[in-house]
């Protein structure tokens, strides 16, 4: 009998996780569409001495999120700090201005309208050149973005 009551809690129990388990997009059907809309005008922006940030997406936001878009601004002239994402891979797309987006030893010019791939894990800064401020939009393959600054030295 013991055997018995024990198997049909286990059953129970299994029971309940299943059908209190998330099933992918049941949290987007749950929260209505317009309830999952982030506005630029209304998110914090993140202020920096280089420049600033805006997160419209994370799961932070949008808990059920796996993925991260922000708006990114580097004043002319200035870089934002040499760091790496260990978690995730990252896209930069250029809005308008330039940059150099630096990506361990190479360098290369980005200008709107163009696009950039980082790997997880490579050491990275970006400079804004010329006298307008960059302006781009930066993705990244996780809801949860890490962010560990690196010194000039471990950027190369």
């Amino acid at each position: 009998m013991k055997t018995s009551v024990k198997r049909i809690t286990l059953e129970v129990a299994i029971l309940a996780a299943c059908l209190t388990a998330q099933v992918p997009g049941a949290a987007e059907k749950a929260r209505p569409l317009a309830a999952r809309v982030q506005s630029f005008d209304k998110v914090a922006e993140e202020k920096a001495a280089w420049g600033s940030l805006r997160w419209l997406i994370n799961a932070k936001l949008d808990p059920p999120s796996s993925l991260t878009l922000g708006d990114v601004t580097i004043k002319p002239g200035q870089s934002n700090p040499p760091h790496v994402h260990a978690n995730a891979d990252e896209v930069i797309y250029v809005l308008s201005g330039s940059c150099e987006q630096r990506v361990g030893k190479e360098a290369v010019i980005l200008k709107a309208g163009d696009a950039l791939r980082i790997p997880a894990g490579a050491p990275h800064v970006a400079k804004a050149l010329g006298h307008q401020p960059l302006r781009a939009v930066v993705v990244y393959n996780t809801g949860e973005r890490q962010f560990t600054p690196v010194t000039e030295k471990d950027a190369e």
